[in-house]
């Protein structure tokens, strides 16, 4: 059925269940919210294609050529949700109840994906646009950002046009993020020694090993974190999963923790494995016979950029021409704006919905700023850049 609405658009969406494969186990769980979006942009008059992601769903890519030497504006949202597990209501219901649209991936990021599909519907119905549209809903956001990797690897390169900067559509209360932390999650792998638990002189617990190894991580690595950015606030680390054991018998040999650090705007992502080895190495000094290795699982830049780019400044100006809040801000959390930072493209975070709704067992965005969200689009879609 088509949408009369935005509001409607939302429904539909969340009532597409798309939860993240790597949550669910399942492959390719944004593949059929791709279809659904591909089919109903079509019948806006879009130009649209899917665009492989190895080991994914693909990404979709819509756009609209308004005038041939118009500058391409990007704004990009995801597809993917975290897991639907423990709602309080059936989380793939799409009601709407006193004025808001409740449901996983309502308010991250259904809401931003439906305003941006509606905002650049009604400017075609209108006829008149300074810009050039792309709009870019990606998979795998919430885990390994495997969507917007791959189209800035591997996709962006191929087509026929360069972005002058792309609106990340998050929820963030319609204000505008232009700096953020980026992630590096890594694991810690102790080994021992296993042996009978009636004997434990023979073997070697690598769960006692593994508390020298945290209380070393917690005393000498996070402690001495220092790095700041006036927009995103400090460094953070934090030991956040631990496993170690194979029975209630028998004398641990093996135990992993997994941590997450927050890497500041100004700080490189790939040194904090390095440093954290180095930290460790002290306590190898210490006790040659400590076997200790470190993994990463996963890196994602931060959103490091000059903030006098002329794309920021034009949108904050645009922001502030629709009579709304335009002074920028930064946040401790990631999103797919590092891969496009990281290649050089200059990016605003912004969308409707609120980022506390984020994630949470009763997830719902207001209708009203549904609609807000609409407008403020539609603004920066026609503001000149």
């Amino acid at each position: 059925m088509q949408p009369k609405s935005v509001k409607d658009l939302l429904i539909e969406l969340v009532r597409i269940p798309s939860v993240n494969q790597f949550i669910t186990g399942k492959i390719k769980t944004e593949q059929k919210i791709a279809e659904y979006l591909k089919k109903l942009s079509k019948s806006f008059g879009l130009k649209t294609q899917l665009l492989d992601v190895p080991g994914c769903a693909p990404n979709l890519l819509i756009t609209k050529e308004f005038k041939k030497n118009a500058p391409w504006i990007v704004f990009c949202a995801h597809m993917d949700t975290v897991s639907a597990d423990g709602m309080q209501f059936d989380p793939f219901c799409g009601e709407e109840k006193d004025g808001r649209v409740l449901g996983r991936g309502s308010n991250d990021d259904k809401g931003s994906i439906a305003a941006a599909l509606w905002a650049l519907k009604e400017i075609i119905s209108e006829g008149n646009c300074a810009n050039n549209i792309a709009l870019l809903f990606t998979v795998d956001e919430e885990q390994h950002r495997s969507g917007a990797t791959a189209f800035c690897k591997e996709q962006l390169p191929k087509l026929d046009f360069k972005p002058a900067g792309v609106i990340i559509a998050e929820p963030t209360s319609l204000m505008p993020i232009v700096a953020h932390a980026g992630i590096g999650h890594f694991r810690v792998i102790v080994k021992g020694i296993a042996a009978h638990a009636s004997d434990p002189s023979k073997g070697r617990s690598a769960i006692k090993d593994m508390v020298k190894v945290m209380d070393v991580i917690e005393k000498d690595y996070i402690a001495g974190l220092t790095a700041t950015h006036p927009l995103c606030g400090k460094a953070q680390c934090s030991i956040n999963m631990i496993n170690g054991g194979r029975q209630i018998n028998g004398i641990p040999d093996e135990c992993i923790i997994r941590v997450d650090r927050r890497v500041m705007p100004g700080e490189d992502v790939d040194s904090v494995i390095p440093e954290v080895e180095k930290t460790l190495d002290k306590l190898k000094i210490q006790d040659p016979c400590l076997q200790v290795k470190i993994e990463s699982d996963f890196k994602d830049n931060p959103l490091s950029q000059d903030l006098n780019n002329i794309f920021i400044t034009n949108t904050l100006t645009g922001i502030k021409k629709a009579g709304l809040d335009s002074t920028p801000i930064g946040a401790a959390f990631a999103t797919d704006a590092g891969a496009f930072s990281a290649i050089g493209l200059p990016c605003v975070v912004l969308g409707p919905g609120e980022d506390k709704n984020s994630h949470t067992a009763d997830e719902s965005i207001s209708v009203k700023e549904l609609k807000e969200g609409v407008r403020l689009f539609k603004e920066l879609m026609k503001f000149k850049y």
